[in-house]
Parts: structure tokens; C-alpha cells; sequence
């Protein structure tokens, strides 16, 4: 048994993980009915898991809009316990195989921070390249997943449980070979991950220095459009070929900057950045709909505050004063018509 295995099921890291997976959820019931057993349930995960007898269990699938349409698959929350219990001793050495640039799922990055670099490569070059992969979740195979894995040189008992996870519930049907459940802490870093490798080839192999990721949206920079549109076809090719993807035709923008890049919601410029419209309506409709949770006693007024404090910490991102301004005025207006 190596170290690292030991450590991902230790009883402490068991529960620990637990904890984590509690987070925010410690009243829906599975959480609920975890957290009262822990010990037993903790020394049960760990048996199966060092006995090599773990396997997924069925989840649970519901359909969001945010603003697409999403299918969301929810783990059983020991399932959770699992994926915590594997990432979050491994975060750091996942982490070290990111690039700078990369910006989801990572301790101190985030998308404001993404933003901000988006922002600074705007106002230093001319031309923009904005990418994405089409369905990515849906399409990654879970092949890739493994080969980018084991180029880490992660330990047998590590990747035969990210296999388990992949392969996801028992069933007397063939197992899927390709898709990421939307959802699940796994997902969210193998699909990083997969993506770093576009990373390294932007950075490494075309040279690009320039050059934001957040998830499956990702920009190029440069003085010469030309450069960008070589680059375009180059990415194409990497991404066919080396991970089984597509880039997303209708979201590919080879632009000046002058246009405004779109990113995470927002329309960059040189000297401003502006929320896009739809991303405007949408802050609207989840202020009415917060207003309304507190009028009706869905929601506390500490609940409602630390809400509104979110949205507008995170529309202070941007040049919103006049819009933050007109749509707070609307917002109460309208109680009083």
C-alpha cells in the first residue's frame, strides 16, 4: 500500500472528507444521515475501499438553466465522501500540473481573477482568439481521463478508484465510455485536467504567452490576426486528434480588441468592462427572485443581505455603478406600485 493510498483512506481523511462534502448541505437528508453515523459509515467506506469492493451508486439527475440547459447529476452523498476523500489529498499535486493561466476549480484563482488577467492581455495586444469545446463534459472520453492520469504517475490504487468513479454504478449494461457527471468534484478536475492539456500545448508547442483558460473557455492574444487564425486551425487538430474533442464553431470569436472580448459574462474592453445583456438580465431576475424569497419567509434577512452582498461584490468587478444604481431602484420600486 503506498503512502499517498493509505492517506486518501485514512479513517481521519474518511472523515474529514465527510465534513467537506457536508458543506452547505448539512440538512439535506443524506448528508444528514451520514454525518449522524460517521464513525460506523467512515469505517465502512474504508473497508471497502482498501478491500478494493467500492463502487459508485446510482445518482440522481436533475435539469437546470443557467443559463442553458444542464443536466446536473448528484452522487449519493458517501459517493461524495469518496471523491473528497481522493481529491483533496491530492489537490496540491494536481494543481502543480496547471498552468498559471488556468483559472477553475483552484484555491486563490476563481473568475475574477480570470477576468482581471482577461483584462490586462486586452489592453496590451490587439487581436483576441476565443475558444470552447463543444459539450465538454458530455464528450470527454474516459480514456483521456486515464492516459492524463497516469502522466501524473499517480499510484495503481489511486487510478484503479478514479476508474471506479468513471465507470460510475454497477450495471448489466455496457459500461459508458466517455462523459463527466456535472456535479461531482471529480468531474470538475479530471475535466481541468484534460483541459491543461490544451494548456501546454498553447504554451508549449504553438508558444502563445498570452493566454486565459477558465474551464472549457479559453482566449489567445496577439499583435497579428494572422498568427491567431494558424493557431485556430492548430488547436483544431489538437484537439481532434489528442483528446477526442471539438471546438465549439458558433462560440469561436477571431476579433480586435476593440470589439470587446466576451468573457464569463462580461464584454471587455480597453478601457472598461461591461455586463453583457443577457448576463444583466439574469442578475435581475435573481434579485427579484431573492426580494421575493424574503417577503414570503423563504429566505432571512441575514440570508437576503449576504445574497445581495455576493451579487454586488461581484458586479464590482466590472463598470456597473449607473446599472447597479437603476436596477436596485427598480427592484424596490416595483414593491410599491
Amino acid at each position: 500500500m503506498s503512502a499517498t493510498w493509505a492517506r486518501v483512506t485514512s479513517f481521519e481523511n474518511l472523515c474529514a472528507a465527510a465534513q467537506r462534502a457536508a458543506r452547505h448541505k448539512r440538512r439535506v437528508a443524506g448528508a444528514a444521515r451520514f454525518l449522524e453515523r460517521l464513525e460506523p459509515e467512515a469505517l465502512a467506506l474504508q473497508r471497502e475501499l482498501t478491500q478494493g469492493t467500492w463502487r459508485p451508486g446510482r445518482p440522481t439527475s436533475f435539469t437546470i438553466r443557467d443559463p442553458k440547459v444542464r443536466v446536473i447529476t448528484a452522487a449519493p452523498f458517501r459517493d461524495r465522501v469518496v471523491h473528497h476523500a481522493l481529491i483533496d489529498p491530492l489537490e496540491q499535486r494536481l494543481d502543480a500540473a496547471l498552468v498559471p493561466q488556468s483559472f477553475a476549480c483552484r484555491k486563490g484563482k476563481g473568475t475574477h481573477r480570470a477576468l482581471a488577467h482577461a483584462r490586462d492581455l486586452v489592453r496590451t495586444h490587439t487581436h483576441f482568439l476565443k475558444l470552447d469545446i463543444e459539450q465538454c463534459f458530455d464528450s470527454i472520453e474516459h480514456r483521456v481521463v486515464m492516459d492524463t492520469l497516469g502522466s501524473l504517475r499517480l499510484e495503481p490504487e489511486l487510478m484503479a478508484l478514479a476508474a471506479h468513479i468513471l465507470a460510475g454504478p454497477p450495471c448489466g449494461e455496457a459500461q459508458a465510455t466517455r462523459g463527466l457527471a456535472i456535479g461531482n468534484l471529480t468531474s470538475q478536475w479530471f475535466a481541468n485536467l484534460v483541459l491543461g492539456r490544451i494548456d501546454r500545448f498553447v504554451l508549449d508547442e504553438l508558444g502563445f504567452r498570452s493566454y486565459v483558460r477558465y474551464m472549457d473557455d479559453f482566449v489567445l492574444f496577439a499583435d497579428e490576426k494572422r498568427a491567431l487564425g494558424e493557431a485556430q486551425r492548430a488547436i483544431a487538430a489538437f484537439v481532434s486528434g489528442a483528446l477526442g474533442l471539438r471546438l465549439k464553431e458558433r462560440a469561436t470569436v477571431l476579433a480586435p480588441v476593440s470589439q470587446g472580448l466576451p468573457f464569463l459574462g462580461w464584454r471587455v474592453y480597453r478601457g472598461t468592462t461591461r455586463l453583457r445583456p443577457a448576463n444583466a438580465r439574469r442578475t435581475r431576475q435573481r434579485l427579484r427572485r431573492r426580494r421575493g424569497q424574503l417577503r414570503t419567509g423563504q429566505m432571512t434577512c441575514a440570508a437576503y443581505r449576504a445574497a445581495l452582498t455576493s451579487v454586488l461584490a461581484h458586479l464590482d468587478h466590472g463598470d456597473t455603478r449607473e446599472w447597479r444604481r437603476a436596477a436596485l431602484a427598480r427592484l424596490f420600486e416595483s414593491e410599491h406600485e
